[in-house]
């Protein structure tokens, strides 16, 4: 318990010493340049019209002269602390709910945190304003992430209306690069993450919550710059961008990254464990949510290697195989990719992202998330396949844009094949037995092995469930290796 109270106080020294390294200095009092005079100072994010976050022990940073008496008013709380010999202090504030809203247009009345700095007969006094309680999401990857919700007149970008419609006062977003928090309007929804608006959006319209969005991403970022415990080294990303917020209250996370580690395959599954462990340390608030995308297709897939592998085949497993961590979920995209880099619909990312989140972390059971293998079972010369999240059924179905995906009965499942005894793979067919798959080929008596969409870019007629969220690309044996 002593340990976690040094640990929570070297935070707070570094909130309020990024601060001070981005302009805030102590200001000198007038006449005597030597000698600061005293303020009362909060960490970065405590600013007009932040976010907190209900329902945990709350702790408000900040900074004043050394030995300062400090006391800080919210609501019906009133904490006291006493600043240490560098200026620094800290109260922590019980746990507090947040006004259920009545619709996702709704907003609580904002209220105002009062800090006061007392020191030889002088007084400091700084008011934020426009706070509310909510739930506070980390949302950090690469420019699938970084990129903005501009272009509003660009039709692939996301559905009509988005910006328009964008009137959503209980839903903030914070900025490292602006330091300040942005209420979400037709105005300032333009400068918001399109996964992270998308997913906010669709939260706080299930869930009635306030949400406030923690937007850190880099394009071209690895996950090595994200990292910050061993074996790695602290990257710079977490230590310029992320450091600066570690324990402000959060809620969870959601991390879009990998295009740049793709060649890793199998080996982003230690990485990917690792930023989630390393800031779940970092942060102190036990195994918060971390919910990931898995990427989406890109460039092109062969039809002439049933036994798949390519591209992206194996850094998808990696994240399907991370998912053993407690308190984590996933989106399935391979169905929204593109020939870029850069898929244009972001929109059914962020979806797909707050249906895992409702489901897991909000308690909508009767939500379903993408559907997942779990198991199969041999039946003679055919291969049955279970999943998660298929209760309602499954479908073969083509997507298109923005729409949901189009039921296509009639036609043949792509990309599942299937391996032989003898090691070869073949292009298998597919028959819907409710919740589950059963997989066969004519040329296959003694099967061992489905694969399904375990390839770079799988396109075209792919499986759903009857809720439209797409199965996600598997193979029964794991990566390329050898059934036992």
């Amino acid at each position: 318990m002593k340990s976690r109270r040094l640990y929570r106080t070297i935070l707070c020294t570094f909130w309020v010493g990024s601060n001070l390294l981005h302009g805030e200095k102590l200001a000198p009092e007038t006449g005597n340049s030597s000698a600061p005079s005293l303020v009362a100072q909060c960490a970065a994010p405590f600013r007009d019209n932040a976010v907190l976050q209900q329902n945990i022990k709350l702790p408000v940073c900040g900074a004043s002269l050394p030995m300062a008496k400090v006391s800080v008013v919210f609501d019906t709380q009133k904490k006291t602390a006493t600043a240490d010999h560098e200026g620094n202090w800290r109260v922590v504030f019980d746990p507090m709910p947040a006004v259920k809203l009545k619709s996702a247009n709704d907003c609580p009345a904002g209220k105002t945190m009062t800090i006061t700095c007392e020191k030889d007969g002088k007084k400091a006094v700084k008011e934020i304003k426009n706070l509310i309680l909510g739930d506070v999401w980390l949302c950090a990857g690469q420019s699938n992430m970084a990129g903005i919700m501009k272009r509003a007149g660009h039709p692939k970008n996301h559905p009509p209306n988005s910006i328009n419609n964008a009137k959503y006062p209980a839903l903030r977003l914070l900025t490292p690069s602006k330091g300040e928090w942005s209420v979400c309007s037709p105005e300032t929804a333009v400068r918001f993450s399109r996964v992270a608006f998308f997913f906010a959006r669709r939260v706080q319209r299930d869930a009635l919550v306030p949400m406030g969005l923690m937007v850190t991403a880099v394009g071209g970022s690895n996950i090595e710059s994200w990292l910050n415990q061993p074996p790695y080294p602290t990257g710079g990303n977490y230590t310029k961008l992320l450091s600066p917020w570690v324990g402000y209250g959060l809620k969870g996370a959601i991390w879009y990254q990998g295009e740049s580690n793709e060649k890793d395959g199998r080996g982003y599954q230690p990485k990917l464990e690792s930023l989630i462990t390393g800031w779940r340390k970092a942060w102190g608030q036990g195994e918060f949510p971390v919910h990931f995308v898995q990427l989406p297709g890109i460039r092109k897939s062969t039809t002439e290697n049933p036994a798949g592998g390519d591209g992206r085949a194996e850094i998808r497993q990696a994240c399907v195989e991370t998912l053993k961590i407690p308190n984590t979920g996933m989106a399935v995209t391979l169905d929204i990719g593109a020939v870029s880099e850069h898929p244009p619909n972001k929109y059914d990312t962020g979806v797909r992202l707050a249906r895992s989140v409702l489901q897991k972390v909000y308690g909508f059971k009767e939500l379903s998330s993408c559907p997942l293998y779990t198991k199969h079972v041999i039946d003679g010369s055919a291969i049955r396949i279970s999943f998660d999240n298929a209760e309602s059924g499954l479908m073969i179905a083509k997507k298109e844009g923005f729409l949901p995906p189009k039921p296509t009965p009639a036609a043949k499942l792509q990309w599942l094949s299937i391996q032989s005894k003898d090691g070869t793979w073949h292009w298998a067919d597919g028959k819907i037995d409710g919740s589950e798959l059963v997989v066969s080929c004519k040329g296959v008596s003694k099967p061992i092995a489905v694969r399904y969409a375990y390839t770079q870019h799988p396109e075209g007629h792919l499986l759903y469930n009857q809720d439209g969220q797409p199965v996600g690309p598997f193979s029964t044996i794991g990566y390329g290796q050898k059934p036992k």
